[in-house]
């Protein structure tokens, strides 16, 4: 995107809120003279997206714009570390910004194709962690080069398998819904059949690792990390700093189900009026949103031998909820998701055997058109609800929802209009009509997270409808009614 002030004060709103740099954004202050940052662009290139390195601003001052003396020397800086200290080079892209008379260096750093990836600085290979730079494992290392060819992980022999460890139940529901969905299959016998489909090898009795892992009666028994685990995350200096972990096993449908029934348990649910005058349970995140998420996360996990003992992992947080799996995305981006055209399956084979595969009630595991993840954008837009973020670091993919506040989240209103956190835009601009108010201020009159309002506050910047004052301090930093003109 091209950066200008405003959409620069939405950033730094949004770094000021999460209380420092993100996957995608590093922060320098830059005082005098060039900063260090070979691993910086190294973990950077490494990255499908790329990332966004920020000099100029003063982290220790709540991101307070300081501003770069020679923005042109800063830039040629930067440029001549892309080219000579990681190999191969990344491309950077820049733009300056002015903020309060302070000039912000803004890079862009692009992150290389797969063929290139990962790229080193001294040797060694550099991934991004939240807020920092780490030096990849040698596992991480495999999981990158995996990705230059495309996956077949899923139709991997497993050693000591035969179709007696497949589930009888899920296999005859299997082999139906496959016979009843393709003339092809129609006639052909069931072993003929699984092995087409990818469940059984074309030249042994064994399992591939999509068969096992869809239809199995016990895939850990052969692969432990085809697993779930789940907790709740409570505020660091919590006494019970997880709550409600739980691990799930079993093949896919009956992962699926065992993880819906815990977000379930978890998540708040309120009361809503319906029309008909009669109260209904009302979630705080619409749960055919979460079920395709979780059921993404599970069949889109990397298969391969590299990511033993890496499972997928849902953490419930006081603002969020995290569904994050091994392995990244494959042939789309993460720009891509949501849109036509923007689907493409990692485990092909494991992906057709989970559109015929159904879980307990009867529903199929993925409904096979690849449009999922618009789905679950258009339940949180009709929910009311932030659109969901997404995470793509090649080794590690993750899908975020940011929960409502608690109070107000899935609070019933007799008039049908939905919970009080509904058009936050509308709302803080109501807000703030008598007079500035700081973020939290914002935040608590509104009934809002930290996060929603964080978000809202951004896109009403971006639209010039709301102007930032201060800048030295979140308690100093206030948002008023732009003045017209």
């Amino acid at each position: 995107m091209s950066w200008d002030t405003a959409a620069l004060l939405a950033l730094i709103a949004d770094l000021r809120a999460h209380g420092g740099d993100s996957t995608s954004v590093e922060v320098k202050r830059g005082p005098g003279g060039r900063p260090d940052l070979a691993e910086t662009l190294c973990a950077f290139g490494n990255m499908p997206d790329g990332g966004l390195i920020i000099v100029g601003l003063d982290e220790g001052r709540d991101f307070a714009p300081v501003g770069v003396a020679e923005p042109a020397a800063m830039e040629k800086g930067i440029a001549a570390q892309a080219r000579t200290a990681v190999v191969p080079p990344v491309v950077v892209s820049f733009e300056t910004v002015p903020i309060n008379g302070a000039q912000i260096v803004v890079a862009k750093v692009a992150g290389l194709p797969p063929s290139a990836r990962p790229c080193r600085v001294k040797g060694r290979a550099y991934l991004r962690q939240a807020d920092g730079d780490y030096v990849m494992s040698a596992q991480e290392e495999q999981q990158i080069l995996a990705l230059r060819d495309r996956p077949r992980h899923d139709i991997a022999r497993v050693e000591g398998t035969t179709e007696n460890d497949l589930d009888p139940k899920l296999v005859e529901t299997f082999v139906g819904n496959a016979r009843a969905s393709s003339r092809l299959m129609a006639s052909a016998d069931d072993q003929t059949l699984l092995r087409r489909k990818g469940v059984l090898v074309p030249d042994g009795p064994q399992l591939t690792v999509g068969g096992l892992y869809a239809l199995g009666a016990y895939p850990q028994q052969f692969a432990p990390s085809l697993s779930v685990t789940a907790a709740v995350v409570n505020a660091p200096g919590s006494l019970d700093r997880l709550v409600d972990l739980a691990h799930f096993d079993g093949p896919i449908p009956v992962l699926l189900d065992d993880c819906m029934v815990w977000l379930r348990r978890n998540l708040r649910l309120g009361v809503r009026v319906g029309a008909d005058g009669h109260n209904y349970d009302h979630p705080e995140l619409p749960w055919s949103a979460l079920r395709e998420l979780v059921a993404n996360a599970l069949v889109h996990r990397d298969l391969g031998p590299h990511t033993q003992s890496k499972r997928v992992e849902i953490r419930l947080r006081e603002d969020r909820l995290v569904i994050s799996n091994p392995g990244g995305l494959w042939g789309v981006s993460r720009t891509q998701l949501g849109l036509p055209g923007g689907k493409s399956a990692v485990n092909e084979y494991l992906y057709g055997i989970c559109t015929a595969a159904t879980t307990a009630e009867g529903a199929r595991v993925i409904e096979g058109e690849g449009g999922g993840i618009g789905e679950v954008q258009r339940a949180l837009a009709a929910w009311h609800a932030e659109p969901p973020i997404f995470i793509d670091k090649g080794v590690s993919f993750a899908a975020v929802l940011l929960r409502p506040r608690a109070d107000s989240a899935v609070a019933a209103h007799a008039n049908g209009a939905g919970p009080a956190w509904m058009d936050a835009p509308t709302r803080i601009l109501a807000a703030i009509a008598d007079g500035p108010l700081d973020r939290r201020a914002i935040a608590e009159s509104c009934g809002l997270t930290m996060s929603q309002a964080r978000h809202a506050l951004g896109k009403l910047l971006k639209q010039g409808l709301v102007s930032m004052n201060g800048g030295h301090g979140a308690r100093n930093t206030t948002y008023a009614i732009s003045a017209p003109g």
